[in-house]
């Protein structure tokens, strides 16, 4: 796999379905992840950020999924291999932000700020 499909692939690790926030499906269904995508050389960190997103009365599921998210990535954060390279993804700050959808009260979105590094 090349560095965007490791990337994607990694956010589709979370048992549902995630996009690139620039080709999501018009259909596409919830829950879902929405992520950015960026890419630079060796040697520089990319703020980069991922949108959780769930159809619910409760926050309590997608905190959940945030808590999984944030468990695999850990304090140092997680490295995950590509053909030629290695994608070091970690925290940023603030990790993580309740967000408000105001056309819908029944959307809840969770923003995850993460830094990424390529190494290839």
């Amino acid at each position: 796999m090349d560095k965007l499909q490791t990337l994607n692939a990694f956010w589709n690790s979370f048992g549902i379905k995630a996009y690139d926030e620039t080709s999501v499906p018009d259909n596409a269904a919830l829950p879902r992840i929405t992520y950015e995508v960026k890419v630079d050389s060796f040697g520089y960190a990319l703020a980069m950020s991922a949108s959780i997103w769930y159809r619910d009365t409760s926050w309590a599921a997608i905190t959940a999924k945030e808590k999984e998210i944030s468990d695999r990535i850990g304090r140092g954060g997680v490295i995950v291999d590509y053909d030629g390279g290695a994608i070091w993804i970690h925290k940023g700050s603030p990790w993580a932000t309740r967000m408000e959808e105001p056309s819908d009260d029944m959307i809840r979105r969770i923003v995850l700020n993460t830094s990424v590094e390529y190494f290839d």
